[in-house]
């Protein structure tokens, strides 16, 4: 065992040598701030490969001894190749919170050079046990020599030779959270370098698909990302598919939160301006119950996912919470809308052909796509960043070659497709007003689905979590505390008691928890006295319920019928006194009904019911006995999972 160690070590020791030297030679500092922060909300994964090109790469790069620069590009193919990446670039649409104010002006946030961004480049380096930071260093990275970039770039791309030690390289944006990266965003954007910080720019990557289609990536690197789940730095990216001529559009791809969409699709086509530029609407504000608190109390905006969306408008479950994506249009603001002419568009190598060895002055330019670095600090404060084993969205991304997309078109295994369906106004505007938590977005339209109507199979699409369980494997819960509740006494007990209207948890409240075929349900009901002086009753049933439910559609009928014990509490008034006569007890009372479920999103639905109820009571006063017979109405929602 001590000798395996021995040799472990030994080979780790010229890697660990050549980040010193490439250190002193820099004249690095270090100051620990908040270095291995991440380490308590993620663990130091492994990076991943460079994602490579098709053989067929030459026919579109030419050959790459023709190359002067080491990129990779031939000279006799770059001219043209610079004008067809120039002659497809998009037009974006920024959404209308990811902005700040500099001087009395609005300064939109822009994707930029990264290199603006990659000033330097933090190296740390953690043991795997124990599972703690063990030392770092800094590296001025715009600063570096040739030579010492060269050797970081063969580091970089060097499998790490020590299981014991692994290695974190990232890059790292001023700030800790939303606020501070957002001033600092301002003092950037204010600072000598303004004109570079306020010039778009668009990296522009061709490829060979599987069918030899000419594919054209267009990346956008933004200095941050500000929403539901925040991290430094943020990768995007749309594909435009062209003609077998190389003259028009065939498809654009856009993607969002790891899924994608193809247009056409059915009756949805692109957006083109100037015959051969795409339209895209960058998102977005979330949506869902925690908006307003997270903005309240942790002064995040929710506002700038930077996903790339056909149309603006409100997009349904586009991310792993389920939760709504509103996409801003131009509006008036003529600031959110940057045309394609405004951007440099930058033609981007296939790392695999960028000779360095050969030329090392390319990795003056192209250093940073070759680097196995995060761009951002490795994990932000984000809503559920402290689960360490799942990715909330909250660590910053690798570079674009290092990401599943590259050289990719979309949809496929690691960007699932999204099928867009649009939902009539009408239909949207209804559903909106029986979703009280959604009152601060009402009427808000167009609205997009995810329409997996003719996809896989139910159970293909449960798995996938892109529908609710269903069958015995559903489970839910449901309740009135955003809707209303009505009970009738029935028989003798509508003679000395009057009817019941409870809203939210206001004299009546009712709730359920299903598993499957079984329910169990309970609340709580209050009926006023109407003879004497007056009082209440209260009854509290509990009951284990079958659920008999209709096939899964968009209405959803259901029965149910079921058991269990049930008590009750009489308040009675004495004449001429403030003193009420108080009796309780309980037994075992029977329930049955019949319900509908209209599904306002794939999880969430309005849930309308009819019961009857048979219960014990007090007896006595003209009541038919010691058994309570009522009805109730309820209006609520129910909640799949």
């Amino acid at each position: 065992m001590a000798s395996v160690l021995r040799r472990s070590a030994a080979r780790a020791l010229p890697r660990v040598l050549t980040l010193l030297a490439i250190a002193l030679a820099s004249g690095c500092a270090s100051t620990r701030d908040q270095r291995g922060a991440y380490l308590e909300v993620i663990r130091a994964d492994q990076r991943p490969p460079l994602v490579g090109a098709r053989a067929a790469a030459d026919s579109l790069f030419g050959p790459a001894e023709e190359c002067e620069r080491g990129d990779g590009i031939a000279e006799s193919r770059r001219a043209e190749l610079e004008a067809l990446v120039r002659r497809f670039a998009p037009t974006l649409i920024l959404p209308s919170g990811d902005n700040i104010g500099i001087h009395g002006r609005k300064a939109q946030l822009l994707p930029i050079h990264p290199m603006l961004f990659a000033d330097t480049l933090r190296l740390d380096r953690v043991r795997a046990a124990p599972y703690q930071l063990k030392d770092f260093l800094d590296l001025p990275f715009r600063g570096l020599s040739l030579d010492s970039l060269l050797h970081l770039v063969e580091l970089g791309l060097r499998s790490q030779s020590d299981p014991e030690l692994l290695e974190v390289w990232y890059f790292d944006f001023p700030g800790t959270k939303p606020r501070e990266w957002w001033d600092a965003y301002a003092r950037l954007r204010a600072g000598p370098d303004s004109a570079a910080w306020s010039k778009p720019t668009v990296f522009a990557h061709p490829f060979l698909d599987e069918r030899n289609r000419v594919v054209v990536q267009y990346w956008y690197f933004y200095p941050m990302n500000d929403y539901i789940a925040n991290h430094e730095g943020d990768w995007e990216h749309i594909n435009v598919v062209l003609t077998s001529d190389r003259s028009g559009i065939q498809e654009v791809h856009y993607f969002f939160h790891a899924r994608s969409t193809s247009l056409p699709q059915g009756n949805h086509r692109p957006e083109i301006t100037d015959r051969t530029h795409p339209v895209v609407y960058v998102g977005g504000r979330a949506y869902m119950v925690l908006d307003y608190p997270i903005r309240i109390f942790s002064h995040d905006r929710n506002s700038g996912s930077h996903g790339n969306y056909p149309y603006p408008g409100e997009w349904e479950a586009v991310a792993g919470l389920g939760h709504t994506e509103s996409v801003s249009g131009p509006g008036r603001d003529s600031s959110r809308t940057v045309p394609y002419s405004r951007f440099q568009v930058v033609l981007t190598p296939e790392p695999s052909r960028i000779d360095y060895r050969r030329k090392p002055e390319v990795l003056r330019e192209w250093a940073w796509l070759l680097l196995p670095a995060r761009w951002g600090f490795p994990s932000a404060p984000s809503m559920g960043s402290h689960l360490l084993a799942a990715d909330v969205g909250n660590r910053a991304p690798f570079g674009p070659a290092f990401n599943a997309g590259w050289n990719r078109t979309g949809p496929g295994l690691t960007y699932p497709g999204y099928r867009i369906r649009k939902i009539p106004a009408l239909r949207s505007y209804l559903e909106d007003l029986l979703q009280p938590w959604y009152y601060l977005y009402v009427f808000r339209h167009p609205r997009y689905v995810h329409d997996t109507r003719g996809t896989l199979g139910r159970e293909d699409l449960e798995r996938l979590g892109f529908v609710p369980r269903s069958g015995w494997a559903e489970r839910g819960v449901g309740s009135t505390i955003l809707g209303v509740s009505l009970g009738y006494p029935r028989d003798g007990f509508a003679g000395p008691y009057g009817s019941s209207t409870g809203i939210s948890l206001w004299q009546n409240f009712w709730a359920k928890v299903r598993f499957g075929g079984i329910e169990f349900m309970g609340g709580y009901q209050r009926f006023p006295r109407t003879e004497g002086v007056g009082g209440s009753l209260f009854v509290y049933p509990v009951t284990a319920n079958f659920v008999l439910r209709a096939p899964e559609a968009l209405f959803r009928p259901y029965a149910v019928a079921g058991a269990g014990p049930s008590g009750w509490e009489s308040r009675v008034r004495v004449p001429n006194s403030d003193a009420q006569l108080i009796t309780s007890g309980w037994g075992v009372g029977w329930t049955t009904g019949l319900g509908v479920e209209y599904y306002l999103r794939q999880r969430v639905a309005f849930d309308v019911a009819v019961r009857y109820l048979d219960t014990p009571g007090p007896g006595g006063a003209g009541m038919g006995g010691e058994r309570l017979h009522f009805l109730t109405v309820w209006a609520g929602h129910y909640v799949r999972f």
